[in-house]
């Protein structure tokens, strides 16, 4: 009589554990639901402070934006766009250290986002770490390959490394992507011109002005290349484009247009240019230096020795000032004041051909022999705007 009594506490317990387990389950059940309608209260609660974060960090209101990404973070912290905005935030406010922690964070978050890596890059090429910067812009642009300006970061990066070899590659294999892009010629003119090859440079950013006719920053790049290739005349040209009038009074143009000019054989035109920068700050000295060589073509002696003098004093290790001095001179008849600026000029650059000669005539005329030169004190490159 006992057997049935213990079957049917065994199958009691069966249905017991049964109902225990189906209990369970629902209660799991039951969390997981609560959970994740909490989920969504909370995403929906930080999505709005997270737009009221955008709009003020789009209208350049960082501090009160960088308070709403915050608050959208406490809400909702799984959320990589967030840690992304709030690292944007911070680079703009020049906290650089916790930028580069919040991009950190949001990629650790979303491991296939390409966007905090790209600007983990710029954060590392600010700090010239050149190869962590590369990796990062790689990445990125692995992660979307679509986005030009992540593989066009690369690119420039490489060719600030000095891997040009490595950007030559990586510009090829994106030609085929972006074959029509005045972006990928620009970078091909970047890449030119650090390998010192002015002509491709000028050809490739010729190219980029037929497809981008419109831009006055590609047209002022044609201007310098045109003019380190020699085309002073198409240098010159690009510089009065219409799209450059707003930036022709900018003391480098200028300078370039009046540079040219003296080359084209316009020292007049040259000169009234660079009297209009007169008033300008100049710590380098060029404006004085083409002046110089303008009124050198010109006759000017008495503006060549205001140039002269104001190089002497100011940039003392050029040889300009000492040639422009000795011209003076030697216009005015001071033979021997003439020679000893000319011998200034070549202890400071020997090769200097103009002062060369200057002074191997006044030694054939017997006005004094030529002692030898001291050494040069150092040249300086005199033909940058």
């Amino acid at each position: 009589m006992s057997r049935p009594f213990i079957r049917c506490t065994f199958g009691g317990a069966l249905c017991a554990l049964a109902l225990l387990a189906q209990g369970c389950g629902e209660a799991a059940h039951s969390q997981k639901v609560r959970r994740e309608a909490q989920d969504r209260y909370d995403r929906a609660g930080a999505q709005i402070v997270y737009d009221q974060a955008r709009q003020s960090f789009h209208s350049g209101q960082f501090e009160q934006a960088l308070s709403h990404a915050d608050r959208a973070i406490v809400r909702f912290p799984k959320d990589s766009s967030y840690h992304l905005l709030r690292g944007r935030i911070l680079h703009e406010m020049m906290r650089v250290e916790d930028a580069r922690d919040a991009f950190a964070k949001s990629a650790e978050l979303d491991p296939k986002k390409p966007e905090p890596h790209y600007f983990m890059g710029i954060i590392h090429q600010r700090w010239r770490e050149h190869d962590r910067a590369i990796e990062c812009y790689a990445k990125a642009s692995e992660l979307d390959p679509s986005k030009l300006h992540f593989s066009a970061a690369e690119v420039e990066m490489l060719t600030l490394a000095g891997r040009h070899d490595e950007a030559d590659a990586r510009l090829a294999s994106m030609e085929r992507s972006f074959e029509f892009s005045p972006v990928v010629d620009r970078l091909h003119a970047d890449l030119a011109k650090m390998r010192g090859d002015h002509h491709a440079c000028a050809s490739r950013l010729e190219r980029a002005a037929v497809r981008e006719t419109a831009s006055p920053d590609l047209v002022e790049e044609l201007a310098f290349a045109r003019y380190s290739k020699g085309d002073h005349a198409g240098s010159l040209a690009a510089l009065e484009d219409p799209v450059l009038e707003k930036r022709a009074r900018r003391p480098d143009l200028a300078r370039l247009r009046a540079r040219n000019l003296v080359v084209l054989g316009r020292p007049s035109e040259a000169r009234d240019v660079l009297l209009g920068l007169r008033d300008e700050r100049d710590h380098e000295c060029r404006t004085a230096l083409l002046l110089g060589h303008a009124a050198w073509r010109l006759s000017d002696w008495a503006r060549l020795r205001e140039c002269g003098e104001e190089l002497v004093r100011r940039r003392p290790e050029l040889a300009d000032g000492y040639l422009f001095l000795g011209a003076s001179a030697r216009a005015a008849g001071r033979m021997d004041e003439s020679l000893a600026m000319f011998e200034q000029a070549l202890a400071r650059e020997p090769e200097r051909e103009i002062a060369q000669r200057f002074v191997a005539a006044a030694c054939d005329a017997g006005e004094r022999p030529l002692g030898a030169p001291e050494a040069a004190a150092g040249a300086i490159r005199t033909d940058a705007p």
